[in-house]
């Protein structure tokens, strides 16, 4: 009984720790799961919006920058004045970074554009925290978009990743070796 125990917990931890990417084919299936049963699909938005703190906001920025949606349409979604509405587009347009874009930087790895933080810290506290809400309160100079671009960089480059904390725990290591007291 206690195996079997063991071995369902193992396996959902192993679901927990799976990360499928995004195919065109996901949002065809979203987009008709919508169509057919709009409060599933309202569920599963209302997970990701809870999951990810921070992230309608960014998206209906985004929507009103672009044009789907009207600074009235936001204020209504958002439950803030239109003028906060602005006021965050126009932090938006204002803003320069590419959050979408992870730079590899020579010898030091790959970094969050615009925060120079490394993926591999990004991937190391996300490990220690476990949520991705602990991780935003972590790095808050960071968007949920800058720290999804880092968790996508470390799917695709698992190896560089891994090396980079390993060599970072080994130096920890080293550190407490000679200094017991030291963090």
């Amino acid at each position: 009984m206690r195996s079997r125990t063991l071995a369902a917990i193992g396996s959902a931890v192993e679901r927990l720790n799976m990360w499928i990417k995004l195919e065109e084919w996901q949002l065809q299936e979203l987009q008709r799961l919508a169509a057919s049963d709009p409060e599933r699909a309202e569920t599963i938005l209302n997970t990701v919006w809870q999951g990810f703190e921070g992230l309608l906001q960014e998206l209906t920025v985004a929507a009103i920058e672009r044009g789907t949606l009207s600074a009235e349409e936001g204020s209504e979604r958002l439950a803030i004045p239109v003028a906060d509405v602005l006021e965050r587009v126009e932090a938006f347009r204002g803003s320069t970074r590419d959050a979408s874009v992870v730079c590899p930087v020579s010898g030091r790895g790959a970094r969050v554009a615009g925060g120079q933080i490394a993926v591999w810290e990004i991937v190391r506290e996300y490990r220690k925290l476990g949520s991705a809400e602990q991780l935003t309160q972590a790095f808050p100079a960071l968007s949920v978009v800058e720290l999804g671009a880092a968790m996508v960089y470390a799917r695709s480059h698992p190896e560089e990743v891994e090396e980079q904390i390993a060599e970072y725990e080994e130096l920890l290591e080293k550190k407490r070796a000679v200094y017991p007291f030291a963090r």
